[in-house]
């Protein structure tokens, strides 16, 4: 599973312009990874993090996130039924 998220990160540089995909590390920077995705990516892309990482980890991750879109944040939580705080 963990090849299947570093090809997506790789192939998907438009995603992390402002660093090289090959150098991140999943666990390492999924503070990092999962708000990007989420806020960016395509509905594979975020298939593929969610198979990853799980939906608990990416909520914790998604909720200590300061600068997520207002758009991705209006999504996670009408879906998931939870205060968009």
């Amino acid at each position: 599973m963990e090849k299947s998220l570093k090809d997506m990160l790789r192939n998907n540089s438009p995603l992390f312009w402002d660093v090289d995909p090959t150098t991140l590390e999943p666990e390492k920077h999924k503070r990092y990874i999962i708000p990007r995705v989420m806020d960016y990516g395509t509905l594979e892309n975020v298939r593929e993090t969610f198979s990853y990482y799980g939906e608990q980890t990416i909520l914790e991750v998604l909720k200590e996130c300061p600068d997520l879109d207002k758009k991705t944040i209006s999504f996670f939580a009408l879906y998931y039924d939870i205060a968009p705080d």
